[in-house]
């Protein structure tokens, strides 16, 4: 179903958005339901439909927004940079500035919800796309995989224990993968 124009006002959906967020971050996936939502935000469930006409399409708002700020404008962005340690470094700023709880709560909503885990998958693709073609620039397609996939399997362990170590840690690892890349890049041109 189709949401109606006048349910577009951006500004009362991010509201919403940052709500929902804050429930998966601090009480999981389970506790993302529209009696909470409202609750937190001190409305009425008429106050929910008047941004949106159902659950459903709520939910899809909710992580079509986390895919498209979340990944699409960091790749955006990364992608303007011409040298590849730089947009490798970008993308360690932009992981590092993640709401963790909040995607590790959507991981285990994935699990158990086809529909999220399909954005899910994308969100991770476009993620390892950005980071491939940085690091593919930096060592060379035949080590880009593995650097790419030591980085982002970095910041998804992160993410299911972020509630426990401190987010220095998750700096300090990504800058890890990076400086071995950068020593492997360095090691090539000698």
């Amino acid at each position: 179903m189709k949401e109606r124009q006048g349910r577009r006002n951006e500004g009362l959906r991010a509201g919403w958005f940052a709500a929902a967020n804050e429930i998966l971050a601090g009480e999981g996936y389970g506790a993302l339901k529209l009696a909470t939502l409202c609750r937190r935000l001190g409305v009425t469930t008429g106050a929910f439909y008047h941004s949106f006409d159902s659950w459903q399409a709520f939910t899809d708002a909710l992580l079509d927004a986390w895919l498209t700020e979340r990944t699409d404008h960091t790749a955006q962005i990364v992608r303007t940079e011409k040298d590849p340690a730089t947009r490798l470094r970008l993308m360690i700023g932009a992981g590092s500035e993640l709401l963790h709880a909040t995607e590790a709560a959507i991981r285990v909503w994935a699990g158990v919800d086809e529909r999220v885990a399909r954005v899910q998958r994308e969100v991770d693709h476009r993620r390892y796309e950005v980071v491939f073609e940085a690091a593919s620039d930096l060592v060379g397609p035949d080590r880009a995989e593995a650097y790419t996939v030591w980085a982002l399997s970095t910041l998804v362990g992160y993410e299911m224990l972020a509630a426990e170590h401190d987010h220095s840690h998750l700096l300090w690892a990504l800058e890890q993968v990076l400086a071995q890349a950068e020593d492997e890049a360095s090691r090539r041109t000698d």
